[in-house]
């Protein structure tokens, strides 16, 4: 049994009605949690992506700045 209450009247729903509002809730649960794991994932590789290229990238340029670079 599911109760509502809004603007001071109550509904109560009970029987498919309720069985129906229960799967909907757990259907939009599921796709939010589906985009939200989408959506991090997505993010992981991209970061892993872009650290693939930099970390490399900054290792050369300090190495190719420490052979021309001035010595003090």
């Amino acid at each position: 049994m599911i109760v509502i209450t809004r603007n001071g009247e109550t509904t109560v729903l009970t029987g498919w009605r309720e069985w129906l509002f229960k799967i909907v809730v757990f259907m939009a649960a599921i796709l939010l949690f589906g985009v939200i794991a989408f959506v991090m994932f997505g993010l992981a590789i991209t970061i892993g992506a872009v650290a693939l290229v930099v970390i490399p990238a900054v290792i050369i340029v300090a190495l190719i700045g420490s052979l021309f670079g001035r010595r003090v």
